[in-house]
């Protein structure tokens, strides 16, 4: 191999590895944001939550919509209320993660779980729900454009679950 051809070769290994490790890179970043998310979600922080999102970022599930920080923490705080005791909270679970990056655009399918203890401080999986997110990359970073929430266990029809615009 010549020296022009060996360099050549080179020269597109490091491009790919530069590239492999931009989608390693966003992987973990999308990843920590569902974490602050799910941080968010159980210590009450509506504000962090809705940070999440892009200014014209959508939430929708069966507790209805919200467009923008704001607006999202708004519907979310209406029913995500501070905890009247640490015995009486309950901790989410984010699992079972697909992520699909396209640039500085995602996409991305997970579950949540809600686990809480009983009278007896066993633990019980209070309701097993889903996301489909799509994310954009932002100058603060990885946000939501939309965040669908629905509940799987108990059963619900999705569609009736999800409260959002015809256009969505």
């Amino acid at each position: 191999m010549s020296d022009k051809a060996e360099f050549q070769a080179l020269q597109a290994r490091l491009e790919q590895m530069e590239k492999d490790l931009k989608e390693v890179q966003d992987r973990e970043a999308i990843w920590r944001l569902f974490m602050t998310m799910q941080s968010a979600i159980d210590n009450r922080d509506m504000a962090t939550y809705g940070a999440g999102f892009t200014q014209d970022g959508v939430w929708a599930g069966v507790v209805g919509r919200g467009v923008g920080p704001q607006g999202v923490a708004e519907i979310l705080g209406k029913f995500m209320k501070p905890w009247e005791s640490e015995a009486a909270r309950t901790w989410h679970t984010t699992l079972d993660f697909q992520v699909d990056i396209d640039g500085d655009t995602a996409t991305s399918t997970s579950k949540f779980q809600h686990i809480k203890a009983d009278d007896n401080g066993d633990l019980q999986v209070w309701h097993l729900g889903a996301y489909d997110d799509r994310l954009i990359r932002t100058s603060q970073g990885w946000k939501f454009t939309q965040r669908l929430a629905y509940v799987i266990v108990p059963y619900m029809e999705p569609k009736f679950q999800l409260i959002v615009d015809d256009e969505s």
